[in-house]
């Protein structure tokens, strides 16, 4: 690094003492390498070629400091300076659909992107100083020729250098620090442990089963991770993805890209999916991003679950896709949980837990299914928004979901037509909703049930006398006279593991319990949040970390008190507190723990143990 900083230093104190300074260098064609384009020597061949050099460019909002498109002579371009390329679609230098070039010794400042290089071959870059806003160095193209050029390792981005590999296979690339990686025309290729910090990420262009795991990557302005035109590609354990403005990880024309198990922090994005099919992303945390997931440019068969989405503006966006899914997640203080523009269809949203969000699900799709859900403390739980004839959901069906003290259950604006709505639960609400389309409830004879019914069921069959009616002209014909007919609705906990632990006192007493295993991240952040307590009181959950610590716990969203025990990795009791319904307050335990056992403290009082000892799990 110190001779690395040598020779930028030398070069700039040369550029300072001798170059010429002039506009933008434009060469869109063999004819165009002459003295007024910059040329200073050469003709073109491999013995004696162009040499564009020594200059200074200052740039007055034009797109490019120096433009090479269309050539094949052999060019050189060397020892200049760029300054204020600063249009976000251009760059410092650019060359395309041109072969034969060499860029080297020349630096870049003051600028948005650096380097472009688009569909060309047989290039050398080495020794550039790339100082940016945005992009360092892109190389694109649709060919195997258009990628492979020599990029040398001392071409740095912010001050870090390019690592740029190309047709490797079956190879591991370890604990590299960079502020540029690209993975072209790969396969079985392995990133591990890398570090990209305020430069370009991660490029992954026309490759194969290519793995990137345990990587930093923070403030990179554009995207951290993108993968293009490639198959089987899987982003995991990379706790910091984080605060790039486009996306963490962008998704492009690729299919069987996996994204899991990892922290999406104050992105614009934090996973971008556009025109790509069976993409899975899972069990990774969202943080401040404008958007968790976008889906876009119809693609198929998309699968998010076990995420956690924590004060995203929007949790997940469909904007454009068939057949995505939606299941066992956790929506946190969202604006919207899930957002389903009109272009999308056949989708399913289910066994989620949304709390705390201004719409739960926002809709505009069609022929999709939104069931099994707990959404809690939204201000509507549920709506197909108005289109103004913009969009026409038809044909979805809303059942089994608990809406659970929410200031508006449900919403159905004038373009909705034939959504089923049936056996969801409509509790402790403000208002049931309204429903101005023409859809139809109870469409099987079971309408839904709620808290605030006061009709009669005469002739005892389970359904009231007296239908529900809906601001707009909706009506419940069916409405269920008993909340258990439809079942305890768990959202997101409903996939957590069942097992059976036993509580053992220091007297010998032992109590056996069914609980509720909360081994990953978004279980453990849920809890017993935004459960109805006549239903939380039967419940018990076990927390489960992968390595001790002092993990603190907060009661906000839970209705009904709690004896919070905890235990080593041996079982052995490790610290107790009763935990009130107090939203402010945060409990922390004195010792480490690695299992947590909350009980309900009515359940508690009823096991009849004086205090705990031994928590066994068979």
């Amino acid at each position: 690094m110190k001779v690395s900083a040598t020779i930028v230093l030398v070069i700039v104190l040369s550029l300072g003492a001798v170059a010429a300074t002039r506009g933008p260098i434009v060469i869109l064609s063999n004819d165009d390498f002459t003295p007024e384009n910059g040329v200073v020597s050469g003709s073109g061949t491999p013995e004696d070629p162009y040499i564009i050099a020594g200059w200074e460019i200052l740039l007055q909002g034009e797109p490019y400091g120096i433009r090479v498109e269309n050539v094949d002579k052999y060019f050189v371009v060397r020892g200049c300076l760029v300054r204020g390329a600063m249009d976000p679609d251009g760059a410092a230098i650019y060359v395309n659909l041109s072969s034969h070039g060499t860029i080297e010794d020349n630096i870049v400042r003051d600028s948005e992107n650096g380097i472009i290089i688009a569909n060309s071959t047989d290039l050398v870059l080495r020794d550039n100083y790339l100082e940016v806003k945005r992009l360092g160095l892109r190389v694109t193209g649709l060919e195997r020729a258009h990628f492979d050029h020599e990029i040398a390792d001392t071409n740095t981005v912010n001050g870090r250098p390019v690592r740029y590999y190309f047709g490797l296979e079956g190879e591991e690339i370890n604990d590299i620090e960079a502020g540029h990686i690209t993975v072209a025309f790969s396969r079985d290729v392995v990133l591990s442990g890398v570090k990209v910090y305020n430069g370009d990420g991660i490029y992954i262009a026309f490759s194969q089963n290519v793995t990137v795991q345990g990587a930093d990557l923070f403030l990179n302005p554009t995207v951290a991770i993108t993968v293009y035109h490639s198959e089987d590609v899987l982003v995991r354990d990379c706790e910091r993805i984080a605060n790039s403005k486009l996306a963490g990880v962008k998704v492009f024309l690729s299919e069987g890209v996996e994204v899991e198990n990892s922290g999406l922090l104050v992105n614009g994005h934090g996973v971008s999916v556009d025109a790509s099919n069976a993409v899975t992303v899972s069990g990774n945390f969202f943080y401040k991003n404008g958007i968790g997931i976008w889906v876009s440019g119809a693609s198929r068969d998309f699968a998010a679950s076990r995420n956690l989405f924590y004060q995203d503006k929007v949790g997940v966006k469909l904007d454009s896709a068939i057949g995505a899914e939606i299941t066992a997640s956790t929506f946190s203080e969202n604006d919207i949980g899930v957002e389903i523009r009109g272009n999308t269809s056949r989708y399913r949203i289910a066994r989620n837990t949304m709390v705390g969000c201004g719409y739960g699900v926002d809709s505009l799709g069609s022929q999709g299914v939104i069931e099994e859900n707990l959404i809690a403390l939204a201000n509507i739980a549920i709506i197909f928004e108005e289109a103004y004839k913009q969009a026409f959901p038809t044909g979805n069906t809303v059942r089994r979901n608990l809406l659970y003290r929410s200031f508006e259950c449900l919403y159905f604006g004038t373009e909705t037509r034939g959504t089923w709505i049936y056996e969801n639960l409509f509790w402790d609400y403000e208002r049931r909703g309204r429903d101005l389309g023409e859809n139809a409830w109870a469409p099987m004879g079971k309408g839904n049930w709620y808290s605030g019914y006061t009709g009669e069921d005469a002739d005892g069959d389970g359904i009231g006398d007296e239908a529900v009616y809906f601001g707009g002209g909706g009506e419940d014909p069916a409405p269920l006279m008993d909340r258990d007919a439809v079942g305890t609705i768990l959202g997101a906990l409903s996939t957590a593991g069942v097992r059976t632990a036993v509580l053992v006192d220091p007297q010998g007493n032992e109590a056996e319990l069914e609980v509720l295993v909360a081994d990953e991240y978004h279980e453990r952040f849920l809890g017993f949040q935004a459960l109805p307590p006549e239903w939380a009181r039967d419940l018990v959950i076990l927390f489960v970390w992968d390595e001790p610590g002092k993990y603190r716990f907060h009661m906000r969203n839970v209705y009904l008190p709690l004896e919070l025990l905890l235990f080593d990795m041996e079982g052995n009791f490790a610290g107790g507190i009763a935990m009130e319904p107090d939203p402010e307050k945060i409990y922390e335990p004195e010792k480490a723990f690695i299992f947590a056992l909350e009980v309900p403290e009515e359940r508690w009082e009823e096991l009849g143990l004086q205090g705990v000892e031994k928590l066994i799990l068979p």
